[in-house]
């Protein structure tokens, strides 16, 4: 079975480009399990963590594999989103991590955020970035 780790962030249609990108992978409804993540950044950990249902981006990650045939897991976590990431990855020793590009200002990011730029510099598995 080949793991993908998809880590999304609040924006719906991000997410879902993430999501079309796993499901047009060879074999995708096969040989091909997801896990979409939501972790909420520890900033934001005072109204408590969020639970993935409450977070329409990853419902809608999650809702679309399913529908493609991709079989899913639903995740969330709580703490520094690139580091809950990561340990997310290896965890479930996933084959590739396919993040959400986005528009950021600053040469270095102008097709990735931040957290993306962490992960891509703190793994040495293969990370996707859709756009």
């Amino acid at each position: 079975m080949y793991e993908v780790l998809v880590p999304v962030d609040q924006d719906e249609e991000r997410a879902k480009h993430q999501a079309e990108y796993v499901a047009s992978l060879p074999g995708a409804g096969d040989e091909v399990r997801a896990t979409v993540l939501y972790v909420t950044p520890r900033e934001e950990y005072s109204d408590g963590p969020r639970d993935f249902e409450e977070v329409d981006s990853a419902v809608a990650a999650a809702d679309e594999l399913e529908g493609a045939g991709v079989a899913v897991e639903r995740a969330a976590a709580v703490g520094t989103v690139s580091r809950e990431i990561i340990d997310h990855a290896d965890e479930i020793d996933a084959d590739q991590i396919v993040m959400g590009g986005r528009k950021r200002s600053g040469v270095a990011k102008v097709l990735v955020g931040s957290s993306t730029q962490d992960v891509i510099y703190s793994t040495e598995r293969p990370v996707v970035v859709t756009g």
